[in-house]
């Protein structure tokens, strides 16, 4: 082994390290206390009608987008679900190799089924569709994450700051944290949520705690990505995928109940 490697995997070693340290622990994980939230549009896409109020229990999620590095810790442990491989243009480039050069990227190229199966061996779970509107909108209904002002605080296809047509690392986006403080609800990847997708079901969902239509083919994934335009980023927009699908631009983030009564 030549000098050149050596450094080069002590370097490496050095960003893995940091990564866990940084990421994988219990205060990156923001609770958001039992309350009413406005869900929906009124203004907006026909599925994001009609908005109404709804009550969530206290729940927690996570600050950021769960990490190549985090992703890798999970698939070395079990041997399985390895997320889909993907061109290096964009800027993902081939699992494994990828959560070594980008640890703090998110992961992308998971399925509904990779990402439930991490969150279990996690200890958590996927946030439900609410949940996840509420930790991005918080309860003063905001468009976007920081606010209702359109600016330059997501990574969206013409952002112009760098990571143009790939992902960024997590958190790279400070003044675009939600009210709750989570960052990139907006851009870099759109995030799977538990929920079953339906057109209709903002007109008969229940208004405690819901959790998405009974069955469905398609599953929710909420927020955007590097690949959309900012309007396509916003608190409400609902988009849905076949849970089976594996793309450059889908990760998602945990999310965990909290049973003390607050």
């Amino acid at each position: 082994m030549n000098k050149s490697t050596i450094i080069c995997l002590t370097l490496l070693l050095v960003l893995l390290l940091t990564a866990t340290n940084t990421l994988s622990n219990p205060q990156n994980m923001i609770r958001i206390s039992a309350g009413w939230f406005t869900m929906g549009s009124d203004n907006r896409a026909a599925d994001q009608k009609p908005s109404h109020r709804v009550y969530l229990d206290t729940f927690e999620i996570g600050k950021y987008e769960v990490t190549n590095q985090e992703y890798y810790d999970f698939w070395k442990a079990t041997g399985t679900h390895a997320p889909e491989n993907f061109p290096p243009a964009h800027g993902v480039g081939l699992w494994p190799d990828r959560a070594l050069e980008y640890p703090l990227h998110p992961v992308a190229g998971v399925s509904w089924y990779d990402a439930a199966a991490y969150t279990k061996w996690a200890g958590g779970r996927l946030p439900t569709e609410a949940e996840w509107e509420k930790a991005a909108a918080g309860p003063t209904d905001r468009l976007w994450p920081w606010g209702n002002a359109l600016k330059a605080y997501a990574n969206v296809w013409n952002g112009s700051d760098g990571y143009d047509d790939m992902v960024a690392p997590v958190g790279h986006y400070p003044k675009g944290k939600s009210y709750y403080g989570a960052m990139d609800m907006a851009g870099n990847v759109w995030e799977w949520t538990a929920d079953w997708y339906s057109d209709v079901y903002y007109t008969y969902t229940s208004n405690k705690n819901p959790k998405g239509p009974e069955i469905g083919s398609w599953r929710v994934i909420r927020g955007g990505s590097w690949i959309d335009n900012i309007n396509r980023c916003s608190t409400t927009f609902r988009l849905q995928l076949y849970p089976i699908s594996r793309v450059s631009f889908v990760g998602f983030r945990l999310a965990q109940s909290v049973d003390s009564v607050e």
